[in-house]
């Protein structure tokens, strides 16, 4: 799927969040477990699922946090999101990936799965959410047809360590900025 903006994502998802987990869930959950494989038993201050769709992953990985944080772009998918961890207290924003309305530097745990494709956008969303993360942070996310890593050469010096292709399409990367600091964008649009 060629890049699109943010409205057009915003529909696709809004229409597709009653069916999303049906299709698309057993596929996720094999995704999920991975992540959860590399958090292993760490607890965490702050855990912030970045594009959390519906809520799966950050129902799974919330409990191992003092503060457990969705932010998706689909009014719809959070509010399945809602009801699916409304029990856990989770906080809910609808905000874009390439703008979070976060302060810098303040959760030590960064997801986002099934988001962020390779081109521009790579960049915008690696330094959000690099920049939300703490100095000892641990960061997973999946990019989409980065078959050349064309675009994570252009990240290279952050060190982010490719641990698996999760399909011929996706792969999944792990920076555990405990081991390699991470230089942050200095640009905040600051909220909580």
């Amino acid at each position: 799927m060629p890049a699109k903006d943010a409205e057009t994502i915003t529909k696709w998802y809004d229409a597709l969040s009653k069916n999303y987990d049906e299709l698309y869930g057993e596929e996720q959950n094999k995704k999920h477990a991975k992540v959860q494989e590399l958090l292993g038993n760490r607890a965490f201050k702050i855990i912030v699922d970045v594009g959390c769709g519906t809520g799966k992953l950050l129902g799974l990985i919330s409990p191992r946090s003092q503060v457990g944080l969705g932010i998706d772009l689909s009014v719809e998918m959070l509010n399945i999101a809602k009801q699916r961890t409304k029990e856990s207290g989770n906080q809910l924003v609808r905000a874009d990936a390439s703008h979070l309305p976060l302060q810098d530097h303040i959760a030590d745990g960064v997801t986002s799965v099934s988001m962020t494709e390779s081109g521009p956008v790579l960049g915008e969303h690696f330094n959000e959410l690099s920049r939300i993360a703490t100095k000892d942070a641990t960061l997973i996310m999946t990019i989409f047809d980065d078959k050349d890593r064309i675009s994570l050469k252009q990240l290279s010096e952050t060190r982010i360590e490719l641990v698996a292709s999760l399909s011929n399409r996706e792969q999944l990367y792990l920076l555990d900025m405990a081991k390699h600091r991470v230089r942050a964008s200095s640009e905040s649009s600051a909220l909580v």
